[in-house]
């Protein structure tokens, strides 16, 4: 049977227009988010489009709480942080792509320390370990430029999203409608459970 996958995402106008320079790209990332749930697999997805969301979420997370909160929160998505950092450099963000990579190495090269730290209930001393790489986030947002106003222009900007013009309400029943079921969806979900 051939490979089930996606090439196009569809984006309502409503979402590009939007005063919410974030619209558009948290119907992307919705977007990718059910379609997983859906059965789909990373791989069957625009490659481009999985690193947006990687990056989306990695942006949502230190927003939110910082490098710490995003340590916490984003063991799946740790492994991505190379293809991450380098979706920063393709979209102009040097800076930003060697923070990405600084945090990583540290993690890395600090991994026994941080969980002993986690490990024994100090958790505010765990967030201090990241403040260093949260502070330099900060700063190139204003020197480097916005990572969400960046990450809006070259999303609209790729071949992979369609942009309808529309007066639909952009809603989680238009957006569940536009994904079709995957052929193997229960199967897929159910191993997935078992895991």
């Amino acid at each position: 049977m051939k490979r089930s996958y996606i090439d196009r995402i569809p984006v309502p106008g409503s979402e590009v227009v939007a005063e919410q320079t974030w619209a558009a790209c948290s119907w992307v990332a919705m977007f990718i988010d059910q379609a997983i749930q859906r059965g789909y697999e990373r791989d069957e997805l625009p490659y481009d489009a999985v690193r947006f969301d990687d990056l989306w979420e990695y942006r949502g997370e230190v927003r939110n709480g910082g490098h710490a909160q995003y340590y916490e929160n984003e063991i799946e998505s740790r492994p991505r942080l190379a293809q991450t950092a380098d979706l920063l450099g393709d979209i102009g963000l040097p800076n930003h792509r060697d923070l990405l990579i600084d945090f990583d190495r540290f993690v890395v090269e600090n991994e026994y320390e941080i969980e002993e730290i986690y490990i024994s209930g100090d958790s505010q001393a765990g967030k201090e370990m990241f403040y260093g790489f949260d502070d330099r986030f900060y700063e190139l947002e204003e020197s480097e430029g916005n990572l969400e106003d960046c990450l809006r222009k070259w999303l609209l900007r790729q071949p992979w999203i369609v942009v309808e013009d529309d007066q639909e309400i952009a809603d989680m029943t238009r957006l569940k409608r536009s994904i079709p079921n995957h052929p193997f969806q229960e199967e897929r979900l159910a191993a997935r459970l078992r895991q």
